[in-house]
């Protein structure tokens, strides 16, 4: 069985595959806020799979990370639970399509294993939104070429610097708001920061459909992170929301690598 890891800047999310990148067992997340050692990290998941009968079957491990400094801790902890070295998604990782941006080992593992998951469920032209720490928009044009990413704050982002810097404005967590303008402080933040997400994708698709779409084509558009849910269903309405996309990603990149290495 193979153990994947999405880490990113504000969680980590763990997921179980049997047999192939579409079978995933289990999956659950743990904070990538606080900082553990390979030893902490080996228990927790150890305590987190002890429900689903599997940690004693796992003998492979891929990682897609962000967070360079939490890949080491985590790949020590998975060493101990798999018998092997993880596959770590990066520079030189044979993804399947071709990427054309300047500089290919700038692009973050996440976006790449989300780009190779919604190869899966869509065909190109296609426009991958994930809203995590930050919001990121990938490009994929209909010759199946990853052309590049934008990146905006993600809402929490947004809603923790003005919390943090507006001495007026209270502190506010981030909701669906009951109207587009809000009448208090707090909806009016609320407001301010989902819309501003909202209509920066909506944005952000409409201008990519200009761009990919110049024979006619349909542009299909994928969501996923954690703030998928709460913020997709105010964009438009043909989203596929697939909030597992990245671990199912690194899973199909991990068994297009290297998989035959442990049959």
């Amino acid at each position: 069985m193979l153990l994947a890891f999405d880490i990113g800047n504000t969680n980590i999310k763990v997921g179980v595959f049997n047999d192939s990148c579409e079978n995933m067992i289990c999956s659950f997340a743990i904070s990538s806020a606080t900082i553990r050692t390979s030893d902490e990290y080996y228990l927790l998941i150890k305590q987190m799979l002890s429900d689903y009968s599997v940690f004693d079957k796992l003998n492979a491990s891929v990682i897609s990370s962000v967070v360079p400094s939490i890949t080491e801790s985590i790949s020590n902890a998975v060493f101990k639970i798999c018998n092997r070295k993880p596959f770590v998604i990066g520079s030189g990782t044979r993804t399947g399509f071709p990427i054309k941006i300047d500089v290919q080992a700038q692009l973050g593992a996440d976006i790449v294993s989300n780009t190779a998951a919604a190869f899966l469920c869509r065909k190109p032209p296609f426009v991958v939104v994930d809203l995590g720490t930050a919001t990121t928009v990938t490009a994929v044009d209909s010759s199946g070429c990853l052309v590049g990413t934008s990146i905006i704050p993600g809402a929490t982002v947004s809603l923790n610097a003005l919390n943090s810097s507006a001495a007026l404005l209270s502190d506010t967590t981030l909701n669906t708001p009951v109207s587009i303008i809000g009448k208090n402080s707090h909806d009016s933040i609320c407001s301010g920061v989902y819309y501003s997400n909202v209509f920066a994708i909506d944005g952000f698709i409409n201008a990519l459909t200009k761009e990919l779409c110049k024979n006619g084509e349909k542009l299909a558009v994928i969501g996923t992170g954690g703030l998928s849910e709460v913020i997709l269903p105010a964009c438009r309405d043909d989203f596929l929301v697939a909030k597992d996309l990245t671990l199912k990603g690194a899973a199909h990149l991990f068994y297009c690598n290297i998989s035959n290495r442990h049959s």
